[in-house]
């Protein structure tokens, strides 16, 4: 039963099964959950988004550890659980806009895929670590990224 459990989350909601790109398809599903819950409240509470990204990268490492473990592979393509928190972080402290929500989505693909210097390295982290790491990352480059762009774009 764990382990069903942990594919499930690991796989956010099985979206990691789907063949073809599912690191794409859990980026696009987590951008319009996010944009499901900000037009349902109408705006996004920061403290509230920053507890939920710590809490999926947490369950996100024990999730992807176990799983690991299971599948003999050290970052199977079907946890997906990182690429949510990743997206997550990418829209943190940013405005929600229909142009900001595309180009973070964009940009943390973007960054994810490409792995600059040091997010490859951080992939090499053990125990659900490094599964979770390097999407941190690239959220954080895309955050930044995205950050400048809406700061020039407001003057």
């Amino acid at each position: 039963m764990k382990h069903r459990i942990s594919l499930f989350i690991g796989s956010a909601c099985y979206i990691g099964f789907i063949a073809g790109a599912p690191g794409t398809y859990a980026s696009l599903a987590t951008t319009l959950a996010f944009f499901l819950v900000y037009r349902i409240n109408h705006r996004i509470l920061p403290e509230l988004h920053l507890s939920v990204f710590c809490l999926t990268t947490l369950i996100g490492v024990m999730v992807a550890a176990r799983v690991s473990r299971a599948s003999g592979k050290e970052d199977p393509s079907f946890i997906v659980i990182d690429e949510v928190a990743g997206q997550l972080l990418t829209f943190l402290f940013v405005p929600v806009h229909w142009w900001t929500l595309a180009g973070g989505t964009l940009l943390f693909r973007i960054f994810d895929i490409w792995k600059p210097y040091p997010l490859r390295n951080l992939e090499h982290l053990k125990n659900g670590v490094g599964v979770m790491a390097d999407d941190i990352g690239a959220g954080i480059y895309a955050n930044l990224v995205l950050q400048v762009i809406v700061r020039l774009l407001a003057r």
